[in-house]
């Protein structure tokens, strides 16, 4: 029988690393499931331009035949945003292969997982804090943002004090002009997200969380790992920010995708990448960080 294995990677191979790399759950994409993900761009595209709102821009009451026009491109800047390739492989060796197909299975997928956690999560990081490596920003650094240090931790606030905190916060954006209404989202870092399962107090035995949600101050309350130390001096921050496309959406002109399997010896290698633009911030001053939480 051991004159019949090929050491390939077979059809039935390839079709179980497609199941697990093309079939991510929903929690691995955090970050497509708070903004709009644009995908009618070219892959083959290396930039992407698009307009950035500096303000809110005004119109003004002019007199007849007058010629002093407000227009609001003074209001607008032009970006070009990179698109960069997120890539990651996974190696089957020779041995690995034989034993399967020795057992009559395919190879196990376990590593094309691992494979697609760990591009879901740079996605994830690079839309939420870019990559200084590659000189580019997130929707936590982006320029323009409204940015506050808190005076103190959430673990020495009280209940009061953090609501309060998020009211301020919040209405940083409710009292500009056209987000009155706006559906705002808050995302926290991890360990103060937790804070918000404490007991409201002693006389009250709602959560922190429960209160938020019945006060209806945002449409989703979300933790966001890529938030811890991202504030300044590296520490903790939470975001409130409007999340139409208006504001913020996620360039991906080709998602990922398995590449022809590669052989060297004594290795298979399986390499997958996709296409990502990360975060385009198109109101920048919709979106607010407080930091040192």
């Amino acid at each position: 029988m051991g004159n019949d294995v090929t050491a390939t990677l077979e059809a039935r191979d390839l079709q179980a690393i497609d199941k697990v790399i093309y079939q991510a759950p929903q929690e691995e994409l955090v970050a497509r499931t708070m903004f709009n993900v644009k995908t009618d761009i070219n892959p083959g595209a290396e930039t992407y331009g698009y307009y950035v709102m500096t303000r809110s821009g005004a119109a003004k009451i002019i007199a007849n035949g007058a010629d002093d026009l407000p227009l609001v491109d003074i209001d607008m800047k032009r970006y070009q945003s990179p698109i960069f390739t997120i890539a990651a492989g996974v190696r089957y060796s020779r041995q690995e292969i034989r034993q399967a197909q020795m057992m009559g299975t395919s190879i196990d997928a376990t590593k094309a997982e691992v494979a697609r956690r760990t591009i879901a999560e740079k996605e994830n990081s690079f839309v939420f804090v870019g990559d200084p490596k590659v000189n580019h920003k997130g929707v936590a650094n982006a320029e323009g943002i409204q940015v506050i240090n808190s005076a103190k931790t959430w673990k020495t606030m009280t209940s009061d004090e953090i609501v309060e905190q998020l009211r301020t916060s919040r209405a940083k954006i409710t009292i500009i002009p056209g987000f009155k209404s706006a559906n705002l989202k808050l995302m926290i870092a991890p360990e103060q997200f937790e804070e918000l399962n404490r007991r409201y107090s002693d006389y009250d035995s709602r959560s922190i969380m429960k209160v938020l949600q019945e006060n209806g101050w945002f449409s989703s309350i979300e933790q966001v790992y890529d938030l811890k130390g991202v504030g300044t001096n590296k520490t903790d921050s939470f975001i409130i920010m409007d999340t139409k496309p208006s504001t913020c959406e996620i360039l991906i002109p080709e998602d990922i995708v398995r590449l022809e399997v590669e052989w060297a010896y004594p290795n298979w290698k399986v390499p997958f990448e996709e296409r990502c633009g990360g975060a385009l911030i198109r109101t920048p001053y919709a979106i607010v960080r407080v930091d040192g939480i």
